[in-house]
């Protein structure tokens, strides 16, 4: 299996769909890792040595910020009900809740026009906090990184206390993942993206690739958090065993639908906060429709937990460097899951 998957990352990295990745395959006993290709190709080429730390970018919201709300809700400082402008009072559509923010239909739009011009927080809310709904509530789901950002502002709110921090003493410390944080070890991350505007110029280094999230200082509920595949291995195992950080009532919430609809023919479901696949997306074509839940993030990176085959999968990559125009990974998802189920004895 892992060789099948190894040729066909090889063959997209030397077609130039992406510099390279690290990626583990996940069983309740074992978690198979490995990694190819370069970590960088610009300004000099240098190739991967398995240690490297990527930007996770939106897997920030499920592993991170999802973990966070639940763990709210479980220990009651918070309800999935408990409206938005309860917490945040210059949240001006009262009716909008938790909730609607995990399940992204609150009907706020998906992201905040001219991101890459946003120079701090203020500037940030400001434009989340003026925003107009482009939808009735419920009535659609749009995927929305403005509903994440209201996401952490709450957490902070209620807890007083920094996200990174707060993922640290609730998250990572307690299931042993040592090298995830919003603050990562500059000298084991990889780059991504060239940015050139106003805001900044140079290689995006230890610095989020999120336009949005880097006029947060990195600190957001959307996106910021980086890591390792061994890291996210850890926590997908602790989901395939049982054994997660959060109550096994509150874990259901996972996988529990919220709202589904049909995006170019195939039906899509949102959890509390993750995602169903369906047939032929990120996860193939053959995991359980029922029972597996997962996410990608835009730097090229994705993961997905099936419970009733007891597998789980994430890759993560840089796949928007030096330039986001180049990420060519995307069609190889699909691919990498069908031979997961393949050639792993699951079918």
């Amino acid at each position: 299996m892992k060789e099948s998957i190894r040729a066909l990352l090889l063959e997209g990295i030397q077609e130039g769909k992406f510099p390279g990745c690290q990626y583990a395959i996940v069983t309740p006993n074992s978690i198979d890792f490995d990694y190819v290709g370069q970590k960088q190709i610009v300004p000099t080429v240098e190739a991967t040595l398995g240690n490297e730390i990527y930007d996770v970018a939106s897997l920030s919201k499920v592993v991170s910020t999802t973990t966070l709300t639940l763990k709210l809700v479980e220990k009651g400082l918070l309800s999935f009900e408990t409206t938005v402008s309860s917490v945040l009072p210059r949240f001006k559509h009262e009716h909008i809740t938790i909730k609607d923010l995990l399940g992204h239909c609150s009907g706020l739009p998906a992201d905040i026009k001219n991101a890459k011009a946003l120079k701090n927080k203020d500037e940030v809310f400001e434009k989340i906090y003026e925003m107009g709904l482009i939808y009735e509530t419920g009535k659609d789901y749009v995927y929305s990184d403005c509903g994440f950002i209201l996401l952490g502002e709450i957490i902070e709110t209620i807890t007083k206390e920094k996200i990174n921090k707060l993922a640290e003493a609730w998250i990572f410390k307690p299931l042993g993942m040592k090298d995830s944080s919003y603050l990562p070890d500059l000298s084991r991350v990889v780059p991504t993206e060239l940015r050139e505007d106003d805001v900044y110029q140079g290689l995006l280094k230890g610095k989020v690739h999120d336009e949005k999230s880097f006029a947060m200082e990195g600190l957001s509920g959307h996106a910021g958090l980086f890591s390792t595949a061994s890291d996210l291995a850890i926590f997908i195992q602790s989901i395939l065993n049982d054994k997660f950080i959060l109550s096994k009532e509150m874990t259901e919430y996972l996988f529990k639908p919220i709202i589904s609809k049909e995006i170019s023919g195939l039906s899509v479901t949102r959890t509390y906060g993750w995602l169903k696949p369906d047939k032929g997306s990120f996860a193939g074509h053959f995991h359980d429709l029922n029972e597996t839940i997962g996410h990608t993030g835009f730097t090229g990176c994705h993961m997905f937990i099936d419970r009733k085959n007891k597998i789980g999968f994430v890759l993560l990559s840089n796949a928007v460097h030096p330039k986001r125009e180049l990420n060519g990974i995307i069609p190889l998802r699909s691919k990498i899951g069908d031979i997961i189920y393949q050639k792993g004895g699951i079918l």
